[in-house]
């Protein structure tokens, strides 16, 4: 496995790995039927201005495998969305997202209940790491990370910081291996629907400085 930097060409197996593994490493069609509009929530904006840093990793053939996104400034993705919000509700009239009916549960329950964040000033930076199941526990995480975070580094970044759940126990075991500390832990009832409870949602954070 290798891994190299993104660019915006990898937009499509970007947004199939993120569904595939949207779920809790699971499908994200359980909550989310609007495939291409996950992928223009969550994977576009970082390959279109919103995002640095970005890497996927291959294996030999140059399959994607996995990949880390994320922003420099956290506040640039929410430019982003809000500049770009006119052209989704367009294309959501235009009937371009199928599934959208079955995918607005989740967005009203996100409005609902937002993900907390750490103190912008602080950790300005932000990440989101998906690897599809069969690439998992052969290091590919790791070196994702450790290209993330020397590029933060590289630009003078002062922190970084991601949201998570108790239910991703790999995830979290990986950051805590990169230095990453919970700066918060709330109990959410995003994920009910879903899973039949609630969940713990953990706000992990790392200075860079």
């Amino acid at each position: 496995m290798h891994v190299r930097e993104v660019k915006p060409l990898d937009l499509e197996p970007l947004g199939e790995i993120a569904y595939r593994t949207g779920f809790f490493g699971d499908s994200a069609h359980r909550f989310f039927p609007a495939q291409a509009l996950f992928c223009d929530l969550w994977v576009r904006p970082y390959l279109e201005g919103a995002g640095c840093c970005g890497f996927i990793g291959e294996d030999e053939t140059g399959k994607p495998l996995g990949y880390i996104l994320g922003t420099c400034n956290l506040r640039q993705y929410q430019r982003w969305i809000l500049q770009h919000l006119p052209r989704l509700l367009l294309r959501a009239l235009r009937g371009e997202y199928p599934g959208l009916l079955g995918s607005l549960p989740y967005l009203v329950r996100m409005a609902r209940y937002p993900t907390h964040l750490a103190p912008l000033e602080t950790y300005p930076a932000q990440l989101h790491i998906n690897l599809l199941p069969e690439s998992r526990g052969q290091g590919l995480g790791s070196q994702l990370m450790e290209a993330y975070l020397s590029c933060l580094r590289s630009r003078n970044v002062m922190g970084v910081q991601l949201s998570t759940t108790r239910e991703n126990t790999a995830a979290v075991g990986l950051y805590q291996k990169f230095g990453f500390h919970v700066y918060s832990e709330y109990q959410s009832p995003l994920w009910q629907p879903w899973l039949g409870r609630s969940t713990g949602h953990v706000v992990m954070v790392r200075g860079l400085s």
